[in-house]
């Protein structure tokens, strides 16, 4: 099993946390949020983006504004 480190990322939608994973940083298991997220783990964020929420979007952190954002054009 890999070492990570989690980003938990609110749904721009309905603002439920999603867990994003990072694999550069010192992947140590750290828990971050979306706002206290270090440089380094956040340069990784949509490693695998989109994901998908229970209300039934999909989307990903853009990462120039560091904003939770939809993605559209997928179907569910």
């Amino acid at each position: 099993m890999g070492m990570f480190d989690s980003v938990y990322v609110p749904c721009p939608n309905c603002g439920e946390e999603k867990e994003f994973q990072s694999k550069s940083g010192d992947c140590f298991l750290d828990e971050f949020t979306l706002e206290d997220c270090p440089d380094d783990v956040f340069s990784n964020i949509n490693r695998h983006s989109p994901h998908k929420c229970s209300c039934g979007i999909f989307f990903e952190v853009d990462e120039k504004s560091r904003v939770p954002i939809e993605v559209s054009g997928i179907k569910n």
